[in-house]
């Protein structure tokens, strides 16, 4: 319990009457006050009328004298009443087919490199859409622009944690107004820009501006795992079944639960957290579709708003294989000398659209609705409810860096014992040993905490002959770990480069702290020689020395690299800065064009502001208040203004391109006839 708590326990302990004390422990426990016995002629005895009267004695005592001086406390009690609720209710609605039909259905893996049946669907849907919207945004007659002449296009958007996220909003709040949103196939986010994403095709119903305005409306004055915002969140309506039911689920399917699930169903639950239109009182499960990723499908039907694709990562060493029921290696220190220097290791880039999760590289896919449970040889062999949103935005998210030990020591306090308590009992401790140890500057470069446990949709995927055994590797471990994917990359590049997806124009803004290191090149080539491509900047320009000069940075807010087929390289500069064996990946077949739109400072939008290095505006400071996120959203709606004629110039040549392309092989086709 928080705050005054430890003085309401004194005042329990030293109530005047044993009879007094007795009854606000069975009230603590549930009872209500003021029930009562009757005879059978319904009248009273008369003990029990005194003990009537004492309850009134207590109820007013309650009432006037606890409530009034100890309101944390009260609202403690509510919460751990509800807790201890959580268990109950999720193993009684796990098997409820009306509230989650898809646990009729076994989910089943998919394998190969072709895309789902559901995104060919919607390609042909969004392609008719998006021929008008580019004919308009280009001022081109629409009846002169052949569909299969039209770009396909991907948005980016970086890691940088509520910067980012914002950063996204801001951009995309711009580019829906002058009509560049719509000419999109696929938007896709790393880290911080997950939550713009998860949240737009949410509760934000497709609006960047409802977005935003919930973010000024929650991300101040409490910080997301403060004890007043975790406070605020469990004691709203529905709050503990949508918040720490994910929890009891997971631990129900056979998962061990750590740190990072109880940082992920905190911060999503409070960035979700709304107010109900028919009250003031703000509900935590106002609509359950909002923590189904699957159910963002709404949003795409008949193409009318771009596939979104949030991600993740797994650090893949093949040496290594399952070791017991607990951990899944004997080793799970991810800043260890074997993850930093390993030659052979890499990681694997997993996505996860509201249509399915899967890996490119493993070529293996299932059900969005059927991630998070247990499978064996393709096929799920428990039929969950959909894994909870938010527990999927806590593998694209990750963690803050150090004041997590205080989250999760502020969590613990607040939780009753049981299941749920107990997880979480000694994690306080554990991690603030590891930061004092190893110090937040290692954070920066690793992953330290352990990630979340999840099932493999692989685990014995192949079916072996008699006598054969699975090798070391992931189809012979029960469980993956997934972590936030800027921890290899920090924009999407890699999964819009699925060479199925055949994308023509990549739109990468970047809000993460790099955007002036000038190590962009670096980071491109990084995915570009693992899928085959070499990119190069057109464009050699040098931002000017005058922070004061309103076209200091005149050139570079949309930046184009041209991305050009190579023979895959066989080493590559990985994360760590090491030379290592190119990872495989799908190689692409397709020439793409890259415009890299860096959240740099802008003067014609607010002076003496610089988003990379304002305090308030750091990767890890999650409360920003109306002001703040104001200022950061005229920064991005300038510099998209700012490079907005060099994106159009780009989209003209992609699609000059493709339509000489179409009409070359057109005549070539003709000529052979």
């Amino acid at each position: 319990m928080f705050g005054k708590s430890d003085d309401y326990e004194k005042y329990f302990r030293q109530s005047e009457s044993v009879e007094q004390q007795e009854y606000e422990k069975s009230m603590f426990m549930g009872d209500h006050l003021g029930s009562h016995h009757s005879t059978a002629d319904g009248t009273r005895d008369e003990a029990d009328a005194s003990h009537s009267s004492v309850k009134d004695k207590v109820k007013s005592l309650w009432n006037d004298k606890v409530k009034p001086a100890f309101p944390e406390a009260v609202a403690d009690i509510s919460i751990i009443e509800k807790a201890i609720k959580v268990e109950k209710t999720v193993k009684q609605n796990i098997n409820n087919v009306v509230r989650y039909p898809e646990v009729l259905k076994v989910a089943e893996v998919r394998k190969g490199l072709d895309l789902g049946l559901e995104e060919r669907r919607f390609l042909d849907m969004r392609k008719v859409h998006v021929r008008n919207s580019f004919a308009q945004y280009l001022n081109l007659n629409p009846a002169e622009v052949h569909p299969d002449d039209v770009p396909v296009i991907g948005f980016g958007g970086s890691g940088g944690g509520f910067r980012a996220m914002i950063g996204v909003l801001g951009y995309s709040q711009e580019m829906k107004q002058t009509g560049l949103w719509d000419l999109f196939t696929y938007v896709a986010g790393v880290s911080g820009a997950c939550w713009s994403l998860a949240a737009y095709y949410t509760f934000g119903k497709a609006s960047m501006e409802r977005v935003i305005e919930n973010c000024k409306e929650r991300l101040h004055p409490h910080h997301p795992l403060s004890s007043d915002a975790i406070r605020k969140l469990l004691t709203a309506p529905d709050s503990a079944y949508v918040t720490l039911g994910p929890l009891v689920q997971k631990h129900f399917s056979g998962l061990h639960t750590v740190a990072m699930d109880f940082y992920s169903v905190f911060i999503t639950g409070y960035i979700f957290l709304h107010q109900d239109p028919h009250s003031t009182q703000d509900v935590a499960g106002l609509n359950h579709d909002w923590y189904k990723w699957s159910s963002a499908r709404e949003h795409l039907e008949n193409g009318k708003e771009p596939l979104p694709i949030i991600t993740a990562i797994r650090h893949e060493r093949p040496w290594k294989d399952w070791e017991d029921k607990d951990q899944p290696f004997k080793e799970p220190d991810h800043s260890a000398l074997e993850h930093k220097a390993a030659k052979d290791a890499w990681f694997q880039w997993y996505e996860m659209t509201p249509f399915e999760v899967g890996c490119d590289e493993l070529e293996a896919w299932v059900p969005t609705w059927g991630f998070g449970r247990p499978y064996v040889e393709g096929k799920s062999t428990m039929q969950l409810p959909e894994q909870s949103l938010s527990l999927l935005l806590g593998l694209a998210t990750g963690a803050p860096a150090g004041p997590l030990s205080s989250y999760i020591a502020t969590i613990k306090r607040q939780l009753p014992p049981g299941f749920i308590g107990n997880t979480i009992e000694d994690l306080a401790s554990k991690i603030t040993h590891f930061w004092g140890k190893q110090g937040t500057e290692e954070f920066q470069n690793h992953h330290p905490l352990h990630a979340s446990n999840e099932h493999n949709f692989v685990f014995h995927l192949t079916k072996l002959q008699q006598g054969e055994f699975y090798p070391p590797g992931i189809e012979n471990s029960p469980r993956i770990h997934l972590v936030d994917s800027g921890m290899d990359n920090n924009c999407p590049t890699y999964v819009l480069l699925h060479p199925s997806r055949e994308v023509d124009v990549i739109l990468n803004m970047d809000a993460s702290s790099d955007v002036q290191k000038d190590t962009f090149q670096e980071r491109v080539d990084q995915i570009g020689s693992r899928r085959g491509l070499k990119f190069t900047k057109r464009s050699d320009i040098k931002a000017g020395t005058d922070k004061n000069d309103p076209d200091r940075f005149k050139g570079l807010y949309a930046q184009v690299y041209d991305g050009k087929l190579i023979d895959r390289p066989s080493t590559v500069v990985d994360s760590y800065g090491n030379t290592v064996t190119n990872p495989p990946a799908p190689i692409c077949h397709h020439e793409c064009t890259m415009v890299y739109m860096p959240l740099l400072p802008n003067e014609r939008a607010v002076p003496d502001f610089d988003p990379s290095t304002a305090k308030f505006s750091g990767s890890y400071n999650l409360v920003w208040t109306p002001e703040q996120i104001d200022m950061l959203v005229k920064v991005c709606i300038q510099n998209f203004k700012d490079g907005e004629e060099t994106i159009k110039t780009t989209l003209m040549e992609a699609w000059v391109k493709k339509k000489g392309m179409r009409e070359a092989a057109e005549a070539a086709k003709a000529g052979n006839k």
